[in-house]
């Protein structure tokens, strides 16, 4: 195996781990929030984020790779602000490790797949910083 496919490997590796991630927390996160468009919100960056982890196990199997993950240290949130404070946090680690991932990469198929769960990501990044702005004025 390549230094760039092990390297990818294990930054994929690290991709499965933050959306594995991600899927802990949400569920806890939305239990403890009461704005309904907010928990709709994040129900669907949850859907996505599970179509990422899917994809991002079956492109670590085709490079010959076994997914694994590291869920140690994951504490749900209680307070609305903190909790959107930790799913931006997350996306912005996110688009980093996909970034990452893609400075290595060297198939092209597997490259498209990583640059559009990037893009993904930008999204809830954009769409989490809106929401926590709003929530933040409003608490002001």
């Amino acid at each position: 195996m390549s230094n760039d496919n092990a390297d990818l490997l294990r930054i994929l590796n690290q991709a499965l781990s933050a959306e594995y991630g991600t899927l802990y927390l949400l569920p806890r996160h939305m239990a403890e929030i009461e704005d309904e468009e907010i928990k709709r919100q994040l129900h669907l960056i949850g859907e996505v984020e599970l179509e990422h982890a899917e994809k991002t196990a079956q492109m670590i199997v085709s490079l010959g790779g076994e997914p694994t993950d590291d869920l140690i240290n994951l504490r749900p949130r209680k307070d609305l602000k903190e909790i959107l404070e930790v799913h931006l946090q997350g996306e912005r680690e996110a688009i980093d490790i996909y970034g990452r991932a893609l400075a290595v990469c060297g198939d092209p198929d597997i490259c498209k797949q990583i640059e559009a769960i990037r893009r993904e990501e930008e999204g809830h990044q954009r769409l989490i910083q809106r929401t926590l702005d709003r929530v933040t004025s409003s608490q002001a």
